[in-house]
């Protein structure tokens, strides 16, 4: 497949390229088999979609998702990007990687973080990018010093951000899911993998789970999409799904008039959360897939998936084909300067407990 190809969804639907903003972030990514997880299994046939590949600016699921945010962002010709998220998320860290690649300044309204070792790592990034930090605890003060931050005149003019609302992004976001279904059903038609009957999918905003199933729905690909809900995972797929169908139908009249039947996926939750079990089994998967694929899985959304794709697969054989779609964006902290002094207010802030 051509690399940054046009969307599989426009060639589909050719009337939502002028309906739809997008410019090209992610390539298309392949499938292989995981012979050695299989041996080991005694299972059916395991595959993994390699997303971890799309990008070399910032990999994994957040490149098909920002090819439609910043394909608003751009056509918008704004210059500045706001983002809202936790202090050493990869949401922000992405936003500021895309925003940095396309010549833009990136401002981040951060929260406190949640507990983990990178993310002082992170924001050491973010400020060698040129993000523009503010944290927004303290109240409504926060909220104050970010709008005239937001509203400071830079060389005569007003260069209000394009806003990065969390209910918008994850309905864009999703549309990039939409577009990797028909990526899928594409090698499947050409024979490069065969049709799977189980997607085990990775669950944070649940952009990516809503995204896979409306476009399994349309592509008409029948296997069953099982979202694996992560450490801070959220249960919103169903809602994103439904938002997202109706911004698609609302942009093509073939959409808005086709039958759309209930969407085949669920959400298992077995492994969510912190400290348990379910944490065990996926520390095991981490090191069974570095053994026997030398395959890196993260610890919070990945490996939790695998534990659930090894477990059901223990009670529950496939009588086909299961496709695992690894998407993390590994190696991302590696390929950024050591050496990067954070300013004191933002090690206070964010760092220092």
């Amino acid at each position: 497949m051509k690399t940054n190809a046009a969307p599989e969804l426009f060639r589909h639907f050719p009337e939502l390229r002028e309906r739809i903003p997008w410019i090209p972030l992610a390539r298309p990514t392949p499938v292989h088999r995981l012979e050695r997880l299989e041996s080991f299994l005694h299972a059916a046939p395991i595959w993994i979609k390699r997303d971890d590949r799309t990008s070399d600016v910032f990999g994994g699921d957040k490149a098909r998702k920002f090819e439609f945010v910043f394909g608003d962002v751009i056509r918008r010709g704004s210059g500045r990007v706001l983002a809202f998220g936790r202090a050493g998320s990869e949401h922000c860290l992405a936003v500021t990687a895309f925003a940095h690649h396309f010549r833009l300044r990136p401002v981040l309204a951060l929260r406190r973080p949640h507990r983990g070792p990178d993310v002082k790592r992170i924001l050491e990034i973010e400020h060698a990018l040129g993000a523009d930090m503010h944290h927004l605890g303290g109240g409504p003060r926060a909220w104050l010093r970010l709008a005239r931050s937001l509203l400071a005149r830079e060389g005569g003019r007003l260069p209000f951000p394009y806003i990065l609302w969390p209910h918008r992004v994850e309905v864009w976001g999703a549309m990039g899911y939409v577009n990797a279904a028909y990526e899928l059903k594409r090698q499947i038609a050409v024979g490069i993998i065969p049709e799977p009957e189980r997607i085990y999918v990775p669950v944070g905003s649940g952009a990516t789970l809503a995204g896979l199933a409306v476009g399994c729905r349309l592509a008409d690909l029948p296997g069953r999409v099982i979202g694996v809900l992560g450490a801070h995972g959220s249960r919103r797929a169903g809602r994103i799904a439904s938002r997202l169908t109706g911004a698609l139908q609302r942009r093509s009249s073939r959409l808005r008039n086709a039958p759309c039947g209930e969407l085949n996926f669920e959400l298992n939750d077995r492994y969510a959360g912190g400290p348990s079990i379910a944490t065990s089994s996926a520390q095991h998967c981490i090191g069974l897939l570095r053994d026997l694929e030398s395959l890196d899985l993260d610890p919070a959304y990945g490996a939790r998936t695998m534990a659930a794709l090894v477990d059901d697969l223990r009670r529950q054989p496939a009588s086909g084909p299961v496709l695992f779609w690894h998407g993390h964006a590994s190696g991302v902290l590696t390929r950024h300067p050591d050496r990067v002094v954070l300013p004191r207010e933002l090690r206070e802030l964010f760092v220092a407990r």
